[in-house]
């Protein structure tokens, strides 16, 4: 399928994709904006330089295109750069326009960012900060993490000098809504540790936290192996969905939840997620 890392502004993209009758199957440029929800027309002009792409149909093109997370963030890079060239406004609410969509954007970093914030709190840390009483001291995170204060307070500004974590009128933000991802399918002993430690987090859940406050739940199924990369990519699709559907900012608690995907019989190959 055509990508949009191969393009630097995304009316050419969408007039090459089109052309290519959509990844072929075959839709129509008026057939693919009915399953977008957006106008026939309004798609047209954009294509044409006629009218800027927003940020929500770009939103909903990535969805029905099932970009990966690197195509759907420079998409909605090239979006926002055209915003910007468009528009009139001042530039601390153009600086803030940009960082608006930065932040909810899916962010994909590199193995080696992802060594230096692998254990796991240092992605509760960026969850705890979209709770409505945050304070950024290594006592409160510290307390409300179970955590030593100043393993809090280090892994705290770890975040800040990384750019997980940026300051905007005097309040603490965290980039692309926490929405943190690595490349799929790369092995990495860093990744298996995090699924390490957050799987003896849940076993501590499972003894000591009260049952009407958690939820486990699992299933043996026999599968074919060919349809391993399409269950591997329906996990994916009910995480963001599920993400989207509860989560709330602020919030009052962190919660964890772990899609564990794995073969039980001794002849099949062990690749890890």
């Amino acid at each position: 399928m055509i990508s949009p890392l191969e393009y630097q502004d995304y009316q050419t993209f969408l007039k090459d994709l089109f052309a290519s009758k959509v990844a072929h199957r075959n839709l129509s440029l008026r057939s693919f904006a009915r399953i977008a929800g957006i106008s026939h027309s309004y798609l047209s002009r954009v294509m044409n330089s006629q009218k800027t792409l927003s940020i929500g149909a770009a939103s909903k093109i990535s969805q029905i295109l099932d970009m990966s997370p690197e195509e759907e963030a420079h998409l909605m890079r090239l979006v926002a750069r055209d915003q910007l060239h468009e528009s009139s406004r001042s530039g601390q609410q153009l600086r803030a326009r940009i960082l608006k969509v930065q932040r909810n954007t899916k962010s994909v970093i590199s193995q080696d960012s992802f060594k230096a914030v692998a254990e796991w709190h240092h992605f509760a840390i960026l969850a705890l900060l979209n709770t409505k009483d945050f304070k950024g001291t290594g006592k409160w995170i510290g307390e409300r993490l179970g955590i030593p204060h100043e393993i809090a307070k280090e892994s705290f500004h770890r975040l800040i000098k990384l750019g997980f974590i940026v300051k905007e009128n005097g309040k603490y933000v965290v980039m692309n809504d926490g929405d943190i991802q690595t490349p799929h399918d790369i092995p990495s002993q860093a990744v298996r540790e995090n699924h390490r430690q957050q799987n003896y987090l849940a076993g501590l859940a499972l003894s000591s936290q009260a049952t009407e406050e958690i939820e486990f739940q699992n299933a043996s199924i026999p599968i074919l192996k060919a349809d391993i990369p399409k269950a591997k990519k329906r996990l994916r699709l009910f995480m963001d969905q599920f993400i989207r559907d509860i989560e709330k900012n602020p919030g009052e608690e962190v919660y964890q939840i772990n899609l564990q995907f794995f073969s039980l019989t001794k002849n099949a190959k062990r690749d890890l997620l």
